[in-house]
């Protein structure tokens, strides 16, 4: 089962969440891979371009394949990195490199840069790759004053271009917080979303978080059997 791993908010932390799935899933027996087409704010090595979301994903474990089709140094949205750079994105190229990773794993996390209608190029869109891949989306939230209205606009672009939305995955939550808009967040994501939530994991602050709490967070914290829409016989001996 390969997935599609969205956001509707900057800093909803979906590259965690896709490298701590990623670690777990490895760790259960498959051979798992974190495709990341685009890639804004690469480092620059000099001789090559180095990916800092596919670079925490190997630090937790340096068996998930790992591959990025178009990176680019500048901070920004791809259309402008593209610009800038002068690199035009093709999805016919993401599409060429998705089908190479599939052959080499079990699972393969496809990483979204930005929500679905963040523009690619000119004529492209976010949620075309989803689309293109024939991946259905997980959405990674996170609890706040606009989180419900951006869910939903984000949910009714999915739903609006054909793509299945198999639920969400709520990041940064404060399990004993007493507000009482962080408190029903859950409820209200389920109600007004008519979506199922797979998981609540904790506020981790930035990528320095221990492998082995992020690994037993995921575990813990998330459905992987419904994430992946599958069976998982190996969850039953942890």
């Amino acid at each position: 089962m390969n997935i599609f791993i969205s956001s509707t908010e900057k800093g909803s932390g979906k590259t965690i969440i896709a490298a701590g799935i990623a670690a777990v899933m490895q760790s259960l027996g498959y051979n798992t891979g974190v495709y990341k087409p685009i890639q804004t704010g690469a480092i620059d090595k000099g001789k090559y371009l180095l990916s800092p979301d596919l670079t925490f994903v190997k630090m937790l474990d340096p068996y998930i394949t790992t591959h990025s089709t178009y990176m680019f140094t500048s901070k920004t949205v791809p259309v402008i990195a593209s610009e800038i750079e002068n690199i035009d994105i093709n999805i016919e190229d993401i599409q060429k490199d998705y089908s190479l990773l599939t052959k080499k794993t079990d699972i393969l996390i496809t990483e979204s840069t930005g929500g679905l209608m963040t523009p690619l190029n000119d004529n492209l869109f976010s949620m075309q790759i989803p689309q293109a891949l024939k991946l259905p989306v997980i959405f990674v939230v996170t609890p706040g004053i606009n989180s419900i209205n951006n869910y939903l606009n984000e949910l009714n672009t999915a739903k609006t271009t054909g793509i299945d939305v198999i639920g969400v995955i709520i990041n940064k939550f404060q399990v004993y917080s007493d507000n009482p808009d962080i408190k029903s967040f859950p409820n209200l994501i389920e109600k007004y979303g008519n979506t199922k939530v797979l998981g609540l994991i904790r506020n981790f602050k930035g990528k320095s978080i221990r492998t082995d709490i992020l690994f037993n967070e995921i575990l813990n914290g998330t459905d992987l059997e419904d994430i992946f829409q599958m069976k998982i016989p190996k969850l039953n001996g942890f």
